[in-house]
């Protein structure tokens, strides 16, 4: 985990060396894992003005992978997916 952390630091500096003026754009790759094992995937393209707000964001988010090209992040939720759901699941919690 740390290693992935100093990874995101490093990408972060380059991009904000390289484009000072300029806000970062990342590409994400968002994964949630939901309470009866689905999982999604969604892939995302987002610019910050600062890479504390991308932490802000994400605070709570497990990095899983990083690379020059993504960054793939996971959650869970304490909830069924939402094929389950359409497909008339009703839970009282």
């Amino acid at each position: 985990m740390r290693t992935l952390f100093t990874l995101l630091i490093c990408i972060t500096a380059s991009v904000l060396i390289d484009h000072p003026m300029h806000a970062a754009t990342l590409n994400l790759s968002i994964e949630t894992i939901y309470q009866d094992g689905e999982k999604s995937i969604e892939q995302r393209t987002e610019t910050y003005e600062a890479m504390e707000d991308f932490f802000a964001d994400y605070k709570d988010w497990q990095i899983i992978d990083m690379n020059q090209e993504m960054i793939t992040l996971r959650t869970t939720e304490d909830t069924v997916s939402p094929l389950v759901k359409w497909s008339g699941y009703f839970n009282n919690n």
